[in-house]
């Protein structure tokens, strides 16, 4: 019957195939009429039954004989459909859990770079906070050394800043923290640190700027900072000679910066590479100049991020301009000022400063820069210490508290003491840099956040702000 054939039975019962059927069977049978179905997948018997005697007759042998093979395609269609629905289903599961495999391999990495960040900014918190401390009592070749010892230990921080950032890019766990600010009073003092760069190189500098004193912008300035930071230290970086060129086109619907140098250039095949991570468009770069490869992936990243765009022309050998735009929102400044009183001298010989801090190191070195500005201070050495002696006494005036410590972790000492009203300044020092964190330490009823590694002008301008408000 598979092979095309149909057959017509007039007294199917007395056949042994059809008596063992008609148990199932409510109703006798009469007629049958039989055909073999040869689909793709699967082959089958399809048996038409009829009551009557003589229910088929010969045309209607002919006709199933000729709709055949219609049934046959029909049934394959079907069976094809399934089957694809099956494999559908298969690489969606197995995809499902790729991603899910991915997320957890993601999450891993983003775990163990937080670690190893929170990790690294703990010493470089001693090494930055004894450069700060030595530098004031310090002969003029001794200053020279430590600069040249906290350029170091800040690049360290710069690419360790960069690994932290881009992974939180790329994982989609990095946002933006936007505000209103004076836009080109923070750009120009990022320009400065630039300036003093070039000059050490022999590389002149030039800021073009069209300053409109009228308007204030809502942006992230710190990574708005960034952009413009790794883009002109980039300029400065491969401008052995010549001049870095940097214009800040500011306008109500946002800010263009143009970055353009005098230096090693970049050949045209190669001007995607820019933007790759951990890949510089020259094996050599990374010899002669150093660095990572991944400034200006982060950059690429934040431009987009905020909407804009980022564009680059270069020749190898002449120099590279670098045009990136920026839309923001704008509006008038309050033209109200607030009358600047000169600065006044404050006797801060009577604040008494609660440091909680578990490494030793750092207890010293918060100690010594307290102490330099004259505040008097108590060492805790985890969150529980902290709170027994806050609950004994109230000699204190601020609190500063790190958050990872052993027995009892800053977050858990900030909400046992705001439970019990005990409403001090608390300031979180902390090497963990991700806006969750900072938003943890917030919600626990800290006052403001300092980042590890601390340095003296950190220190002095909160302390100031909440005991000589």
């Amino acid at each position: 019957m598979l092979n095309g054939e149909c057959i017509l039975l007039f007294e199917p019962c007395k056949l042994d195939e059809f008596a063992c059927l008609m148990g199932s069977i409510e109703k006798p049978v009469y007629s049958a009429l039989i055909t073999g179905i040869q689909a793709q997948i699967s082959d089958s018997v399809l048996i038409l039954l009829g009551q009557n005697k003589g229910q088929f007759s010969l045309e209607a042998k002919e006709t199933l004989s000729r709709f055949r093979p219609l049934l046959e395609r029909a049934i394959s269609d079907i069976e094809h459909k399934e089957e694809l629905q099956k494999l559908v289903e298969i690489r969606t599961r197995e995809l499902r859990l790729a991603q899910k495999l991915a997320e957890q391999a993601n999450q891993s990495k983003s775990n163990f770079l937080a670690m190893m960040s929170h990790e690294l900014r703990t010493p470089l918190n001693a090494v930055l906070g004894l450069i700060d401390i030595l530098r004031g009592e310090s002969t003029s070749y001794q200053v020279e050394l430590l600069e040249q010892m906290e350029n170091s230990a800040e690049l360290l921080l710069i690419i360790i800043n960069d690994i932290l950032d881009l992974s939180r890019i790329e994982s989609g766990h990095f946002s933006l923290h936007c505000h209103w600010l004076d836009l080109e009073k923070k750009l120009d003092q990022s320009l400065v640190y630039h300036r003093q760069i070039a000059q050490d190189k022999g590389v002149h500098f030039y800021v073009q700027s069209n300053k409109n004193p009228t308007l204030e912008y809502y942006t992230d300035s710190a990574r708005l900072t960034q952009i413009l930071f790794n883009i002109v230290g980039n300029a400065i970086k491969f401008t052995k000679q010549g001049q870095v060129d940097v214009v800040l086109d500011y306008t109500k619907d946002g800010v263009v910066f143009r970055v353009k140098d005098t230096g090693i250039g970049i050949e045209k095949n190669r001007v995607e590479q820019l933007f790759t991570p951990f890949i510089q468009a020259d094996n050599s770069i990374t010899r002669n100049y150093g660095g990572t490869g991944l400034g200006l992936a982060i950059t690429k990243h934040l431009v987009e991020l905020m909407g804009g765009t980022i564009q680059v022309e270069s020749e190898f050998g002449i120099g590279t301009t670098f045009t990136l735009y920026i839309p923001l929102q704008s509006r008038l400044k309050n033209i109200k000022q607030s009358t600047s009183s000169s600065q006044q001298i404050v006797n801060v010989k009577n604040h008494h400063i609660l440091v909680v801090e578990d490494t030793k190191t750092n207890q010293m070195v918060i100690q010594l820069l307290l102490n330099k500005l004259g505040y008097d201070v108590t060492i805790a050495e985890n969150g529980l210490q902290a709170v027994e002696l806050l609950e004994k006494n109230h000699v204190f005036d601020l609190v500063l508290m790190d958050i990872s410590m052993p027995i009892m972790d800053g977050i858990a000492a900030t909400k046992i003491l705001r439970d019990k009203h005990i409403e001090i300044p608390i300031i979180a020092l902390t090497a963990h840099t991700a806006g969750s964190d900072k938003q943890n330490c917030i919600d626990a009823g800290m006052n403001d956040i300092v980042l590890k590694p601390i340095r003296s002008k950190d220190i002095m301008e909160v302390v100031k702000r909440f005991l000589n408000p």
